[in-house]
């Protein structure tokens, strides 16, 4: 008997996929030519599809929403995020809290060309969606013509008049950097990567590294600063060259990164070119995910309150919607620097 499988190898897509164009998932609805390779290759092996949808296609058919909500965001959040998972469960929560089920959950990837984004407006009638780390100039477009109100997060791109719900990233970046200086380090290198406008100089953590150092009197040296464009394996790899290249006088002794999701390899390629953490180099990371606390040594981080983010953010766009705001608006959420091992901290107050 034809199987999901059997689709899916045929058609180069997963098993899930496969499950959401027969079944109609308009949660996350699939793109207009996959469904159609889909049920090409359905009806080849004669596969047998049910005249069933799920039950939130049917509940958009049969009931629509004047105020369906949705959210976009890339395909990487989908599955664990040590930050996003945090950010997406507070915003479920609150969702249900207000009585809203979201039309759907699509990821940047699927969503495809402007035309696919404007034909899943008006089938959904989708009114608000919040835009997680996802921006594309023509799409955004798209939402304004249809007349979609858009709330960010992790969307700090000056040139959006839309609100966003975020962490102050420049000050938490500073408080890191201060840190570190009252630990009398005077050489502070920083990993991060770029912003939608794919320069690294204009991201809020960058800023806020920059801001502290220059404040403090201290100049930036380019060959401390690492771009590893929010890959994992370029912070382990670019961390370990600059510890061969440079001579031990040439080193930072320490460093900030933008997450903890790249402060953690860079830790490992330290410990592994033989250099102590702290003593040699100290780190700290930024968003205090759980992982932070089992590393060697526990990473110093600054905490940010990820799933009050996420249900600050389903508020926002709620009364967005009911027309609570006339401006655009910025929450920016409070953060908290939590001291760990990994800055060499002395226990009493600073």
């Amino acid at each position: 008997m034809p199987t999901l499988k059997d689709i899916a190898e045929r058609v180069g897509v997963s098993i899930s996929t496969v499950s959401r164009a027969i079944s109609n998932d308009v949660t996350r609805p699939v793109s207009k030519e996959t469904k159609r390779k889909v049920l090409e290759v359905a009806s080849e092996i004669r596969y047998d599809i049910k005249e069933e949808q799920t039950p939130q296609a049917k509940n958009l058919q049969h009931h629509p929403s004047e105020k369906s909500i949705g959210c976009i965001m890339p395909q990487s959040f989908f599955d664990f995020h040590p930050y996003f998972t945090s950010v997406m469960s507070g915003f479920r929560k609150k969702m249900h809290e207000l009585g809203h089920t979201p039309a759907f959950f699509m990821s940047m990837e699927e969503v495809g060309s402007p035309e696919y984004l404007r034909s899943l407006i008006r089938e959904t009638g989708v009114k608000g969606i919040l835009a997680i780390a996802w921006y594309n100039k023509e799409q955004f477009e798209v939402l304004q013509e249809e007349g979609v109100r858009v709330v960010g997060v992790s969307l700090n791109y000056d040139s959006l008049s839309v609100p966003v719900v975020d962490c102050d990233r420049i000050s938490a970046a500073r408080a890191a950097v201060r840190h570190l200086i009252a630990q009398g380090h005077t050489k502070i290198g920083y990993i991060g990567g770029p912003t939608f406008s794919k320069e690294l100089e204009g991201d809020e953590r960058f800023l806020g590294y920059k801001y502290g150092m220059l404040e403090a009197g201290f100049g930036l040296n380019r060959s401390w600063i690492i771009n590893t464009n929010w890959k994992v394996d370029m912070s382990y790899s670019l961390m370990s060259d600059m510890l061969v290249r440079l001579k031990e006088d040439e080193r930072p002794t320490a460093m900030f990164c933008a997450s903890d999701v790249l402060a953690i390899p860079a830790l490992r390629a330290t410990s592994e070119k033989g250099y102590r953490i702290p003593q040699d180099i100290a780190f700290v990371g930024m968003d205090d995910i759980e992982f932070a606390q089992y590393t060697s040594p526990p990473l110093t981080s600054v905490q940010v309150p990820k799933t009050q983010i996420g249900e600050v953010a389903a508020k926002t766009l709620v009364d967005y919607l009911e027309g609570h705001y006339s401006l655009p608006l910025k929450v920016l959420l409070p953060f908290e620097l939590v001291l760990r091992e990994s800055s060499s901290f002395i226990k009493m107050e600073c």
